[in-house]
């Protein structure tokens, strides 16, 4: 490592559930003002499944007598967009940056592409060749998507994910606050399509476009990689990469009592939302 090299937080992973693992995001941010060094973690789903849907979305969107009936909690998420199911084999990463940090671009689309580019480094070791979306590319994808398509967060393109035979696999979300920027990344072991069909107010005769349409546009690590990485493998991938390119360094840290408290005080806003019907 050279003399320039610096320090990325690398908190605890968990596979805890999604009220605690949403509000962890809100409390990385809280944490840039005190220690003013990125974090990064990783996290799995539990073994409950969640619908977690983005901050503008309608509850009207969501099928609430088919998640109580399936068992499924109900979760309203900081960051934008629409539906994303969590099931057990959804991988996530959440990287937090102070708003002066190098890679903290201020053009919201140009600020993917360092870690496109990471991201895509990290699945080569595994063997598997992405191709990122540009810029021109996602917001011609943005304006042609079908209203239908487009009730899946994995649905829609933006910048600088990651594409495998023209099928998504790597999904990118962003929370911009005046403590820094963070940045949510998600990769599915198994695309859970069918089932999400199931959970949203879609009438039932067009529920198979629906994950039709899904299936030719989303993909999963099974699917692209003989040999699936776990979260174990991602992480040590992603920090090799890490340090290539930037020569950053990952040291394990535990949370600080501020972060926990934020967590702690946060986290009522991501409990499961009342069901209807």
């Amino acid at each position: 490592m050279g003399n320039n090299s610096v320090t990325w937080r690398l908190l605890p992973p968990a596979h805890g559930d999604p009220a605690t693992e949403l509000a962890a995001g809100t409390a990385m941010l809280a944490g840039l003002v005190i220690t003013h060094q990125p974090a990064l973690r990783w996290y799995a789903a539990g073994p409950q499944p969640a619908l977690v849907i983005g901050s503008g979305q309608k509850l009207s969107e969501v099928d609430q007598l088919a998640l109580r009936q399936q068992g499924v909690t109900l979760h309203r998420r900081a960051s934008g967009g629409t539906a994303v199911l969590f099931v057990p084999g959804f991988l996530m990463q959440d990287i937090a940056l102070p708003l002066d940090h190098p890679l903290a671009h201020p053009d919201v689309s140009e600020s993917y592409r360092w870690l496109g580019e990471v991201w895509q480094a990290t699945l080569m070791q595994f063997g598997i060749q992405t191709r990122l979306i540009d810029i021109a590319t996602a917001r011609t994808d943005r304006q042609m998507l079908d209203t239908l398509t487009a009730r899946a967060c994995f649905g829609g393109r933006s910048p600088y994910e990651l594409l495998v035979a023209d099928r998504k696999l790597v999904g990118f979300a962003q929370i911009r606050r005046r403590e820094g920027l963070l940045f949510q990344v998600g990769i599915y072991t198994c695309w859970p399509g069918q089932q999400l069909a199931t959970l949203l107010a879609i009438p039932s005769a067009e529920r198979h476009l629906f994950s039709e349409r899904l299936s030719r546009r989303v993909t999963d690590l099974t699917t692209v990689c003989s040999s699936p990485p776990d979260l174990h493998r991602l992480a040590t991938a992603f920090a090799t990469v890490l340090q290539q390119r930037y020569d950053v360094h990952i040291a394990a840290s535990d949370w600080t009592t501020e972060e926990l408290k934020v967590m702690a005080a946060v986290q009522s806003r991501f409990l499961p939302l009342p069901l209807e019907g």
